[in-house]
């Protein structure tokens, strides 16, 4: 007498359904995550670029009367600004201090197959501080 087995039909292709969706959510992931750490890094480095423009803004007529540097504060965030405004960067400078000039910059990334499930957009943050040196090295 031959024994039957049980009838699997139809159970594999609900694996490879699951299987699929896992692979896209886990491709995803990759895809698009990796996009948002690239976009964190350019958010970064524009901002570290923005404070070094911003911490080049010496006063001079102090500098000239006195002998002592110290920053222009308003230079100093007017040109983190316009370096961020040249770069077409989404973010803002602020002195953080006398001689400091901190900036902040956001950016947002599209995603592509995280969109499958209704996340259309990541953001990324980058942010740096540029102190103005004033004492001479040793």
């Amino acid at each position: 007498m031959i024994r039957r087995l049980p009838q699997d039909d139809g159970q594999t292709t609900v694996f490879v359904a699951v299987a699929v969706i896992a692979l896209l959510l886990m491709g995803g992931l990759i895809i698009d995550g990796g996009a948002q750490l690239r976009a964190a890094q350019r958010a970064t480095s524009a901002a570290e670029e923005a404070a070094r423009a911003g911490n080049q803004a010496v006063d001079i007529a102090q500098l000239l009367q006195t002998g002592e540097v110290h920053m222009d504060t308003a230079d100093a965030v007017s040109a983190a600004n316009a370096y961020l405004d040249a770069a077409g960067a989404d973010g803002n400078a602020r002195a953080a201090s006398a001689n400091t000039v901190t900036v902040e910059v956001h950016e947002h990334v599209d995603t592509v197959l995280l969109s499958l499930i209704g996340i259309d957009s990541l953001s990324a943050t980058g942010s740096a501080t540029a102190r103005l040196a004033t004492e001479e090295p040793q």
